[in-house]
């Protein structure tokens, strides 16, 4: 068993903690090494508490429906880390937005439990007397789950205002979650992980930088695939809740909610509704109340494996709206071609998307990346053509569309084209290229193939039984240039000095050039002729 301790400074005055000097904040976070996947997210409290002020606040906050006490200060607290506002952020009352964390991360809230549970049970509870100076512990194997106790020996307050001399439930909650995330203490003396806090102190409530930097090193930075929610609403009348977000899965998502009865501590306590599919291009979900669900936090599980498949948790009381319902947005439905060529030279815009409300469209993405806006053109509001940019790696990726506020994306193929495949300068047939620059071109093929780069001031054939070129004049004006091994990408991008080149010609002639690849037996294959306009 691991315990990880939340102390009281070492210095006091007059019964009055205080806390340590602020610390270089060159000093950083620690981790202990692990992480909670999927089947980890649940947090649950047990109201065991000995002081009257660790459970007597009775003013609501919107955005954390059916809580109020105790079980709101430990909700606020985890939420805290999530992957981005919770909700629209409000119900601290230090002005602080809520949902910090920025990572692959979030926490769903379970609701109460009957007992303090085993150490993995991911419960939180208070125990008699801890001794020493330590205010409260967690207890971790962290992939296996936590147990997190509150030292009652020390007064404790619920909030949310001013909490006198006692200390605060939320930010101690805080800092006990952190632990169960993986993260150790801090050495920046603001962070909510540094190792101490004084009575009456509320800052540690919201994560410092140093923090966010953690859980982002331990859970990677959100993913721009991950699911995100951004708006539920109930209807009571036929018992649905319909979720707004975007990148569900088509089919196979998990919908999560908080239960609404008091759950065992050996049980899973999260309401789940299995084989979901989605809509609108895979932002909107619809799915019908279990009736073990209660008002609190709801998460879609996308298929897949891994912390980004794990929406945000957003709130619903199963009754009304949250959030914004996005209106009319890019849906994407078909990418043509789906599989594509590590190079398409020139800007014949030959992938076309399909789909409705395209005209919407603030900016088109590879892999979450906005594309150079001069490589697609809107057609019409159901019609993009894009000039398909070079993707850092051959196999899966997504193309996709954006409003800036929901995404939609199909996935596509990268694959090295069979033949090799040239693109000058920018691609353009009509490239003005200033000689003194040098000459700019990709080259594309089989990964590991070599690709011979040649240039001519003419366009008139040279063939031989090696290889039959459309530029050269028979060999007498070709210059060949170097040969290029093709990376793992499918694509290589060079530079070459023109100083050299036989034969240039005057500034404003056109310029020819092709490269073959070397594979025998020949005659070697011959890319497309590409040609551009010289200028000093």
């Amino acid at each position: 068993m691991n315990l990880r301790l939340l102390v009281l400074p070492t210095l006091s005055l007059g019964g009055a903690a205080l806390l340590f000097a602020p610390l270089r904040s060159t000093q950083a976070f620690t981790k202990i090494g692990g992480s909670l996947g999927e089947a980890q997210r649940d947090v649950r409290v047990v109201d065991n508490f000995l002081d009257a002020t660790a459970d007597d606040n009775v003013t609501v906050a919107a955005q954390f429906p059916g809580a109020t006490g105790l079980e709101l200060a430990i909700w606020k607290a985890v939420v805290e880390w999530g992957s981005k506002l919770h909700g629209t952020g409000a119900g601290d009352i230090n002005g602080n937005t809520l949902g910090s964390g920025g990572a692959n991360f979030d926490a769903m809230w379970s609701g109460n439990t009957s007992g303090i549970g085993t150490m993995n049970g991911n419960i939180v509870s208070a125990i008699g007397n801890c001794g020493g100076a330590t205010l409260a512990f967690t207890e971790t194997p962290i992939s296996d789950g936590w147990r997190i106790r509150f030292c009652d020996n020390w007064s404790w307050d619920d909030g949310p205002g001013t909490i006198g001399n006692r200390f605060d439930i939320q930010g101690v909650m805080c800092h006990e979650y952190g632990h169960a995330l993986g993260l150790g203490h801090s050495a920046v003396g603001q962070a909510t992980m540094a190792p101490s806090v004084g009575a009456g102190s509320t800052t540690i409530r919201s994560i410092h930088s140093d923090d966010v930097a953690g859980i982002q090193c331990i859970y990677g930075v959100a993913s721009v695939t991950k699911p995100s929610i951004v708006a539920t609403v109930a209807n009571p009348g036929a018992n649905t809740l319909t979720i707004f977000g975007m990148n569900f899965g088509a089919t196979g998502n998990e919908v999560w909610f908080t239960p609404a009865a008091l759950t065992g501590t050996a049980n899973d306590p999260i309401v789940r509704v299995t084989g979901v599919s989605s809509g609108a291009g895979n932002t909107v979900v619809t799915v019908s109340i279990p009736a073990a669900a209660g008002p609190g936090d709801v998460i879609v599980n996308a298929p897949g494996v891994g912390h980004d498949t794990v929406s945000n948790a957003f709130p619903t009381d199963l009754v009304g709206t949250f959030g914004t319902v996005p209106g009319a947005h890019p849906d994407l439905t078909n990418v043509s071609p789906s599989t594509i060529d590590a190079l398409i030279p020139g800007t014949a815009e030959t992938i076309t998307l399909t789909g409705t409300d395209l005209d919407l469209a603030t900016a088109v993405l590879l892999d979450g990346v906005g594309i150079d806006p001069a490589r697609w053109t809107l057609q019409n509001a159901t019609t993009i053509t894009l000039d398909m940019p070079q993707a850092s790696t051959l196999g899966a990726h997504n193309l996709g569309v954006t409003d800036g506020v929901i995404t939609d994306q199909l996935p596509v193929t990268i694959v090295a084209p069979a033949t090799p495949k040239y693109e000058l300068g920018n691609g353009d047939p009509l490239n003005v290229v200033d000689r003194d620059n040098g000459l700019p071109f990709i080259l594309s093929g089989v990964p590991g193939s070599s690709h011979v780069a040649t240039a001519s001031s003419s366009n008139l054939p040279s063939s031989n039984i090696y290889v039959s070129l459309d530029i050269g004049n028979n060999f007498t004006k070709l210059f060949v240039g170097n040969t290029f091994v093709i990376p793992a990408a499918g694509w290589l991008q060079i530079n070459v000095p023109t100083s050299g080149l036989q034969d240039p010609g005057p500034a404003g002639k056109t310029f020819y050039s092709q490269n073959f690849e070397l594979a025998f037996p020949a005659p070697f294959d011959v890319s497309n002729l590409q040609s551009m306009i010289l200028v000093q």
